[in-house]
């Protein structure tokens, strides 16, 4: 691994515990208190920000990215706060699919193994 990745990889490991401590010590909305940032993804010049979005109740997830997005701004501030960063990236909250993905792949699977018995 080279030390620029390393450093990017650090970077967001710092910004994802920012985000994660403002959501839980900075923002007053119930319902984003319920929604979990599972991981980011900074782009190589350090201009956007993808953070990925999770929650128990499923139904409720475009709402909340709804609302992360128009509250992005203050989520910039808190990285501003938090992190000694020349410039804050921008912030692009999107819906996290692994969980749903996975859940299709076991379907198949099982599918799969009904079809052989």
């Amino acid at each position: 691994m080279s030390i620029k990745n390393h450093k990017l990889q650090h970077l967001e490991s710092d910004i994802l515990d920012c985000l994660n401590h403002t959501i839980k010590f900075d923002v007053y909305d119930e319902t984003l208190k319920h929604c979990s940032l599972t991981a980011v993804k900074l782009a190589p010049d350090f201009s956007l920000l993808t953070v990925y979005v999770d929650t128990f109740d499923r139904s409720k997830i475009n709402d909340m990215v709804d609302k992360l997005m128009i509250a992005k701004g203050f989520f910039k501030n808190g990285i501003a706060k938090g992190l000694n960063l020349r410039k804050v990236p921008d912030i692009k909250f999107v819906s996290d699919t692994t969980i749903d993905n996975s859940l299709k792949i076991d379907k198949i699977l099982d599918n799969i193994n009904q079809s052989k018995k």
